[in-house]
């Protein structure tokens, strides 16, 4: 319906400048076509009565004149009158009107529209007075005729125009309004929370330009909301292990029969601060707010992994190795990012794999990798960092895949047996010669 009045209002808007326009250029036209017709026929009665009079003058004046005069057109009478105002011969008043008057009373020529009729008075002259007059006249309706018969061809060609500007205006009105009509489905369908619509090009800059920041907003939006979905359905299993831990802790020192309750509240008030961290990193993550623009600190990181997952695998009896190369390449990486891709591999490490669990920080091609590896054997060909894939591994893989894709790095299966995460952090930036330095080995 909007569509409809649209198109109906560039229509009319069309058709109202078209008939300004028109109406501008035809009113005077006209008017001068009028004033053309009625002065032509005026010059063509004295036209007519010059030639009547050089024809008679010579007979009249030498005494030989018949009482004929040359035949007028059709629709011309023609009347010759005596210097007393007595009419000779031809067609015409009995007695001299008004202009044939003044014509003999000035002995100049003299033409007349009244009276519905257009007329034209020529004297003739044997000295300095006129001794005859030829009086030619035609009836304006004539005239008029013709007149209308250019007003109604004017008109015509009037309302063949409009005709073509009012089919020019609906084509014109549909290649607008459909792009706009378009775009507005396509916003409509953005506002659904379908960010897959994308505005096709319409050929109209102007449109094709809004449409562009539509498909950029609803690009924009569809990564956004794709990586809150995709962090928001993974949380719980990042949580999952921290609050059973906290669980455990908190259930060994009720069942203790010497509990040492100072220490569990310690500890529980340490794993909810660790949750209260991960859920506020998490949520900045999902707003993608936490790209890294400040050196990763990387032995400080390392040192936490250690310090956090040593103690849970020691109580499942096994161990923890952290180290890392020296003059490793500084990457501008988040650190709330890598901490959680680092945490989603150990505890998969923990929780799928066997024996000493392995964090280890490398060079590869001038960038820095991390290669978080178990004694255990990855029997699974599906895609482990596909969150449809992931099965018994959990979609904390998918999770930690999309946040290194989300900084720039990438995360990949590098070995099967025995089973190797390596995570590759973004470049170094350009112009920075800053390195980590120093081994690092914890067990």
């Amino acid at each position: 319906m909007r569509a409809r009045r649209m198109r109906k209002r560039i229509v009319a808007v069309a058709m109202l400048a078209a008939t300004l326009a028109t109406s501008l250029f035809g009113i005077p036209l006209a008017v001068l076509a009028a004033h053309y017709y009625r002065v032509h026929e005026a010059n063509a009665m004295e036209r007519a009565a010059h030639t009547a009079g050089v024809e008679a003058a010579a007979d009249l004046f030498h005494g030989r004149f018949t009482g004929h005069l040359p035949t007028p057109e059709r629709g011309t009478s023609v009347a010759l009158y005596s210097a007393d105002g007595r009419l000779l011969v031809g067609s015409g008043p009995p007695t001299a009107d008004s202009i044939v008057t003044r014509a003999l009373a000035d002995n100049s020529v003299h033409r007349s529209n009244r009276g519905g009729e257009i007329v034209a008075v020529v004297p003739l002259a044997d000295g300095p007075r006129a001794a005859y007059a030829v009086r030619a006249a035609t009836s304006t309706a004539q005239v008029y005729a013709r007149i209308v018969t250019i007003w109604a061809l004017m008109l015509a060609l009037e309302t063949l125009v409009l005709t073509l500007t009012w089919q020019l205006a609906r084509w014109q009105a549909r290649r607008l309004a459909r792009p706009l009509e378009n775009l507005s489905a396509a916003a409509r369908t953005l506002g659904d929370g379908d960010f897959s619509i994308r505005a096709q090009p319409s050929g109209i800059p102007e449109i094709d330009a809004a449409g562009t920041a539509l498909n950029q907003t609803a690009e924009r939006l569809g990564d956004l909301v794709e990586r809150e979905r995709a962090i928001t359905a993974n949380a719980s299993h990042q949580l999952r292990t921290p609050l059973t831990g906290l669980r455990l802790g908190l259930e060994a020192a009720l069942d203790s029969p010497h509990p040492d309750y100072r220490q569990a509240i310690v500890d529980a008030v340490a794993t909810t601060e660790r949750l209260s961290r991960t859920i506020d990193e998490l949520t900045a993550l999902a707003r993608g707010a936490s790209r890294g623009t400040e050196p990763l600190p990387l032995h400080e990181l390392l040192a936490e992994i250690r310090d956090t997952w040593g103690p849970r695998l020691a109580d499942a009896g096994r161990s923890l190795q952290v180290g890392a190369d020296t003059s490793l390449p500084s990457t501008a990486a988040s650190t709330a990012a890598v901490r959680q891709i680092l945490a989603v591999l150990v505890d998969n490490a923990l929780q799928h794999g066997t024996g000493t669990v392995t964090v280890h920080a490398r060079e590869a091609s001038a960038t820095t990798a991390i290669d978080v590896s178990d004694e255990g054997t990855c029997s699974d060909k599906t895609g482990l960092l596909d969150r449809r894939s992931a099965r018994g591994h959990g979609l904390g893989l998918a999770l930690a895949r999309d946040l290194a894709d989300a900084e720039g790095g990438r995360l990949r299966l590098s070995s099967r047996a025995p089973t190797t995460f390596t995570l590759f952090l973004p470049p170094p930036q350009q112009g920075s010669d800053h390195h980590h330095d120093g081994p690092l080995v914890a067990r």
